[in-house]
């Protein structure tokens, strides 16, 4: 099988039938509006963040790396971090949002898996993960652990299980989500 992807991860904790769609009907979502404008806002902000000190991140030694793919054939993982802080020993995550909400389970179920597939991938531990969230600035701290391991990897051995049964997984309960999603039309059962 092919590695999944860390947004699948994030889709889902948000709604598991986006990852039942994009595995089934590959190129059948549409971008919206709001995915567009934050891949332009994240462009913007790579030349802001090299002026920002790594003091924020608590890893001053580190080295930026913006849009790293890695992969692990083994984890089965797959994905393109926005900003990866690499030093001697460790590594921390950053990933950009532009939202004004605060962080949902679906992002740090997708810095989770980006730490994983680092610790992996590159061999260097994740202590800690990070969400720039893009309208102000604001950075959000977690910590990376045995935890949140295992959460990622249940959520693939799970992933993994639907796509071999091939059902259609349940919706999200929260139908606000529906409104903006790139596979609305396909869910003709919750409209």
């Amino acid at each position: 099988m092919e590695p999944l992807l860390v947004t699948d991860l994030k889709q889902w904790v948000y709604c598991p039938r986006v990852v039942f769609y994009r595995m089934r009907m590959p190129g059948a979502g549409r971008p919206t509006y709001k995915m567009e404008e934050a891949l332009r806002a994240q462009q913007r902000l790579e030349d802001l963040e090299m002026r920002r000190t790594l003091r924020e991140y608590g890893l001053s030694g580190a080295v930026r790396q913006f849009g790293v793919w890695l992969t692990d054939r083994d984890l089965g993982l797959s994905g393109r971090i926005d900003l990866l802080l690499r030093g001697e020993s460790d590594a921390g995550v950053v990933d950009f949002k532009l939202t004004s909400g605060e962080p949902g389970g679906n992002h740090r179920m997708q810095l989770n898996g980006y730490a994983l597939l680092v610790e992996a991938a590159l061999g260097l531990p994740v202590r800690m993960t990070f969400l720039y969230r893009i309208p102000d600035g604001r950075i959000f701290a977690y910590p990376f652990g045995d935890e949140e391991r295992m959460k990622v990897r249940r959520s693939i051995a799970e992933i993994r299980q639907m796509e071999v049964a091939g059902e259609l997984p349940p919706p999200t309960e929260v139908r606000r989500r529906c409104e903006d999603c790139e596979y609305a039309n396909y869910c003709a059962d919750i409209w």
